[in-house]
């Protein structure tokens, strides 16, 4: 080979590094916003269990204190109907919360399984979050 293609492919080589090098970097600075992220959604999916699990704890003894009102004639009935009505279209939105709960909880599921997510090249990388017990 000539002195002028080895200059060529040396000078390739030289590019080709430098391009990875920057792909390297792109991709450790994706996987720390993709990182950020996750822990958003995290602490934001942690908040919406928190209330309600507050919701559906509450949901039985309000039930309850509405109908012993109602039955021991504090309250008429219209006023009764609306606020029964009230709690049933309550629950609905907290099985509605559930379920978008669980798709939350699959979406970072997947996101936490994918190659890269847990131990990048970078280190970036998040732990499954316990959901709150308290």
């Amino acid at each position: 080979m000539s002195e002028v293609s080895i200059e060529k492919v040396v000078t390739e080589i030289n590019g080709f590094r430098q391009r990875l090098a920057m792909l390297k970097e792109e991709y450790s600075r994706a996987n720390r916003a993709m990182a950020d992220k996750m822990a958003q959604l995290g602490e934001t999916l942690t908040r919406r269990v928190r209330d309600l699990r507050d919701q559906v704890t509450n949901a039985p003894q309000n039930l309850l204190g509405l109908e012993s009102r109602f039955m021991s004639g504090d309250i008429p009935e219209q006023e009764y109907k609306s606020t029964r009505e009230e709690y049933r279209n309550q629950l609905q939105t907290n099985l509605r919360s559930i379920d978008e709960i669980r798709s939350l909880l699959m979406v970072m599921s997947q996101l936490e399984m994918r190659p890269g997510a847990g131990t990048g090249s970078s280190g970036v990388g998040m732990a499954p979050r316990p959901l709150p017990t308290e």
